[in-house]
């Protein structure tokens, strides 16, 4: 799929940003706009989401990581960092183990290469009985202040906002493809180029010490626990989580300029 929405702005090295579940491109908001002052950035609608066409349903997170690729080339992006908040890890790993040599590094945000364990699978089918029952809006607008470490944090109602328009079609079939993900460890082993874990000390999804030793499998692992935020970190601690990814796509990018790999 080439037709997928996004927005550019900056100049310099392309950083793309793949948003998490169940938001679209404008959750990066003032976010990308601040890195946009150091790098071209590419914020991109995954597919169901916001402006882009959903994918024929079924579909698998290969298949939403295939996609990816495909805009990636038809764009002819240069070695983009490609960087993916929770959803859009699982989406770019999908798309660095598709094609390696696309991108220039890799940037899980709040993200895991591991997949459910039962305990969430069974959590994911709870979401769509809810979902079929109640209606996608109140799921949409309920699970968003968990996400934070402050339930009354002053950017939940504009998360809340971008997760409502949502459509049931796009949250149940992505639910459905992240309960059914495999396991992307074997991409962490073999992946050559830089992986950045920036994840949050509460995050009550992703454990710091599953960080660890996901970091531990890879070739040239950098990891930030931000401290005191959960799994937004693009709004609980802004500026921390800009100076992490700004430090990594800056010394990736002076490894690259020196000709080492």
């Amino acid at each position: 799929m080439t037709n997928l929405f996004f927005q550019e702005s900056g100049s310099g090295q392309p950083v793309i940003l793949l948003h998490g579940f169940p938001f679209h491109h404008g959750i990066w908001g003032k976010f990308a706009q601040r890195l946009s002052a150091s790098c071209h950035v590419y914020t991109v609608d995954l597919p169901g989401f916001g402006k882009s066409p959903i994918l024929k349903t079924p579909f698998t997170l290969d298949q939403i990581g295939e996609s990816i690729v495909t805009w990636v080339s038809g764009m002819n992006l240069r070695k983009p960092v490609l960087i993916g908040h929770s959803l859009g890890g699982y989406v770019a790993l999908a798309a660095i183990k598709k094609d390696p040599g696309l991108f220039s590094s890799l940037g899980l945000f709040h993200s895991t290469a591991y997949a459910d364990t039962e305990e969430k699978k069974q959590s994911r089918n709870k979401v769509i009985e809810f979902i079929e029952k109640n209606g996608v809006a109140a799921f949409t607008s309920n699970f968003i202040a968990p996400l934070f470490v402050d339930p009354n944090h002053p950017a939940i109602p504009k998360v809340k906002s971008v997760a409502m328009s949502a459509t049931e079609e796009a949250v149940k079939n992505y639910t459905i493809a992240m309960r059914d993900r495999t396991e992307r460890t074997e991409v962490l082993r073999s992946y050559p180029a830089p992986v950045l874990f920036l994840a949050g000390e509460k995050d009550p999804g992703i454990s710091v010490e599953s960080i660890k030793k996901q970091a531990a499998l890879c070739v040239r692992p950098a990891v930030r626990i931000v401290p005191n935020i959960a799994h937004m970190g693009m709004f609980e601690n802004e500026t921390e989580c800009l100076n992490v990814i700004q430090t990594f796509i800056q010394t990736r990018t002076a490894t690259h300029a020196s000709g080492t790999v």
